[in-house]
């Protein structure tokens, strides 16, 4: 009996081990390709700023936290880095509301300096490093400014902004939010129940991240209550039905009926939603005259909003406790609904983290209810922040994805960057389209309310 409880333990850490380390596939020897490569500039301080010291230590954040973050905890550490960065500049300057770093005026302080002591110290104070030589990153950013006391200043000053931003969350339930849970599974058609491999007789029962939505304290929306969708479809609904077909066949691993740009679509934003969106926006401003605090602003806005979106939609998800399309096809046949065909041996088409070693340890599909699509969330709020900071949602852009090493997809609107990000979920067959539709929407509300509730302008620019 003993051995058997160990053997239940090894097999629960060692399966949710598997699950934070979802989506760390085949691209991690590719991770420093995952932004263009960012140079300095060399010209000291004069009043204004060029971005090339956020854009720098933004790529450096995103290879940092392409790492073994679940995706909500990978959200919340670049939103700190980012607000850092925007408070450190803001203190200079007072161009844009600080979050953290309140009541601080620094006019002397040099803005590069503060950039890269800011994203350093929150990296390190958090110890979310890694193997990542960002003492290196750190030297060779401040060999590009001038010495003397304006370089020590910002030094100082981003070093107290990286301290304010890790004391304002010190409370924000983190350790709490950030766990993977055992819990039994629903019995009733449409409730959720573990996917594989935590279905199999003897695999304990997981609810990935249950109490993030519960306890995890917002950025800036007041509640992760606030912009909950309406109810899934109910099982018996002729929508349900037709979510349900499609699903089964477009995302299925065997005999779908994906087309080879649907295929494509769903590996190609399979990738983390915090890298992906990062890269897009950096290839928005690649061309533009932005200055240090915009770009600043922007990338506080973008990943803030991302985090609460999230947080919002674990919240719901957990709420509404939604079946996956991997177990309702399954139980097609048995799930007392009428008109749904099964299949007892559907996979999807995507195994979100695969085991060479041991395949029967391969999790298909994300252990978190399907309602709504936290990829759609995440899109939805990045593309809405997007559209606001530049008030237009035409672009024109080539976006890449580490997850389709040498694909390149053109797209000339943010709306449909989005929507081909939510509906690659039914491809991969993780979602069905009510949930990825749901989701989009939830984010673009939360994005909403953060960009007018946050980072506005200051009213003091001198």
């Amino acid at each position: 009996m003993q051995r058997n409880k160990l053997f239940q333990f090894g097999s629960m850490a060692l399966l949710i081990a598997v699950f934070i380390l979802s989506c760390k596939k085949e691209d991690v020897n590719n991770k420093t390709s995952s932004q263009s490569a960012t140079t300095f500039s060399k010209k000291g301080f004069q009043g204004f700023a060029e971005n090339d010291m956020v854009l720098y230590w933004n790529e450096k954040a995103a290879i940092v936290l392409n790492g073994p973050n679940t995706p909500p905890a990978q959200s919340r550490y670049f939103s700190m880095i980012q607000i850092a960065v925007h408070d450190a500049l803001n203190s200079i300057k007072p161009k844009f509301k600080t979050f953290a770093l309140n009541n601080v005026r620094a006019k002397r302080a040099n803005p590069d300096a503060s950039v890269a002591s800011a994203a350093y110290w929150t990296i390190k104070e958090m110890n979310i490093q890694g193997a990542n030589p960002i003492d290196d990153w750190y030297t060779e950013s401040l060999a590009t400014v001038p010495a003397g006391e304006s370089k020590d200043l910002g030094i100082e000053l981003g070093k107290q902004s990286a301290n304010a931003i890790i004391s304002n969350r010190s409370n924000d339930n983190f350790s709490i939010a950030n766990q993977q849970l055992p819990g039994p599974d629903g019995v009733a058609p449409g409730e959720y129940r573990s996917t594989l491999p935590f279905s199999n007789p003897g695999m304990p029962k997981i609810k990935a991240l249950s109490m993030w939505g519960i306890k995890m304290a917002p950025f800036v929306t007041q509640s992760n209550t606030l912009f909950r969708p309406v109810a899934p479809y109910p099982v018996n609904s002729p929508e349900y039905l037709a979510d349900y077909n499609e699903v089964k066949t477009k995302g299925a691993r065997v005999g779908h009926t994906r087309t080879a740009d649907e295929d494509e679509i769903g590996r190609f934003w399979v990738e983390r939603s915090s890298i992906s969106w990062n890269r897009l926006a950096r290839n928005l401003i690649a061309n533009t005259k932005m200055d240090s605090w915009k770009t600043a602003r922007l990338f506080a806005l973008l990943h803030t909003a991302m985090t609460d979106a999230i947080s919002g939609c674990f919240e719901a998800k957990y709420y509404y406790l939604f079946w996956r399309p991997e177990t309702a096809i399954r139980l097609g046949a048995s799930d007392g609904i009428d008109n749904t065909v099964g299949d007892a041996n559907w996979l999807p088409s995507y195994t979100e983290s695969p085991n060479p070693l041991n395949p029967a340890l391969n999790v298909n599909t994300p252990p978190i209810p399907d309602y709504p699509s936290a990829h759609a969330t995440f899109g939805g709020a990045a593309s809405e922040i997007l559209r606001l900071l530049f008030e237009s949602n035409e672009i024109s852009i080539n976006q890449t994805s580490l997850t389709t090493p040498g694909v390149t997809r053109h797209y000339a609107t943010l709306s449909q960057a989005a929507r081909d990000n939510s509906l690659s979920r039914i491809y991969v067959g993780f979602h069905f389209r009510n949930s990825c539709l749901r989701g989009e929407k939830m984010g673009e509300d939360v994005a909403r309310y953060v960009f007018d509730h946050s980072f506005g302008e200051s009213g003091d620019g001198n």
